[in-house]
């Protein structure tokens, strides 16, 4: 019977003569609850029998109990998951605190949707959530699709890095490849890319909601690009399209005053250098 899952948890109480006690003690030895000499009293059995139920009634909760824990940490495992990078994950489980990082050569994308705020005030929030939602999803797979780490939305806008907790030979260039993709997917509304490359730190701030984060110059520049870039286009820093310039043909569009920055060269992405 214990060899057998659906029999092994029912109670086996023996009955045995005293001359057959060595077989008794086998039988407890392989699972038996408890045993009665014969002849058996049927009152006391009867106890046995009812304390071996309630035995295996509390036992039977406990599974429960534990089933339903576990179940609730993979819950909260995969939600984990969904709002912080894998990499993150295991250090903040490992350590109960992720420390900020500096990470060098990391390619930051935001992307916006130009007049989205015109578009909302003409819609009612019903009709623009469901798209919003549809077109994150779908900027988050293309994300995925180009080895990018989706960091954040903020309204319609969505931040994107290359090169950070992951190796890619060149985020830059999927930065531009993916940012083409999201102009695409936006379909009747226009979109403006902006990338930098350049260092970060990045990290977790927060102790009950976390949220998983980038500071720096890097991406204060990036966030400038896109709201000065030109619509409809991935726009790029100076020493982001350095790093593409190979592969892409670009346009300068001079020198665009950025705020707090002064003024910086703003390349717009025209096409890819036929092979």
């Amino acid at each position: 019977m214990k060899g057998d899952d659906t029999l092994r948890h029912i109670p086996v109480i023996m009955l045995s003569a005293v001359e057959e006690l060595d077989s008794v003690v086998r039988c407890i030895e392989l699972g038996a609850e408890d045993y009665l000499p014969k002849p058996f009293n049927p009152v006391l059995l009867r106890a046995r029998i009812g304390a071996c139920l309630e035995k295996k009634r509390l036992r039977d909760q406990e599974v429960l109990y534990l089933q339903q824990i576990e179940k609730e940490k993979k819950r909260a495992d995969d939600l984990l998951h969904v709002i912080l990078p894998e990499p993150v994950v295991a250090e903040l489980k490992a350590t109960n605190m992720v420390r900020p990082k500096r990470y060098e050569n990391v390619a930051v994308m935001f992307c916006d949707i130009v007049g989205f705020t015109a578009y909302c005030d003409g819609r009612p929030p019903e009709e623009v959530i469901p798209w919003l939602q549809r077109l994150v999803e779908a900027y988050e797979d293309l994300a995925l699709h180009y080895n990018l780490e989706k960091v954040k939305t903020i309204g319609d806008s969505f931040m994107a890095v290359g090169g950070l907790l992951r190796r890619v030979d060149n985020p830059v260039l999927n930065c531009v490849r993916c940012g083409l993709d999201m102009i695409a997917a936006a379909q009747q509304m226009p979109v403006r890319i902006g990338i930098n490359f350049g260092p970060v730190v990045a990290g977790v701030v927060g102790n009950r909601q976390y949220l998983f984060d980038l500071w720096g110059d890097t991406v204060n520049t990036a966030a400038r690009i896109e709201s000065q870039g030109m619509a409809e286009a991935v726009n790029l820093s100076r020493v982001a399209w350095q790093q593409v310039s190979e592969q892409c043909v670009g346009e300068s569009l001079g020198m665009v005053p950025l705020k707090g920055k002064g003024e910086l060269e703003i390349v717009r992405f025209k096409a890819f250098v036929a092979p």
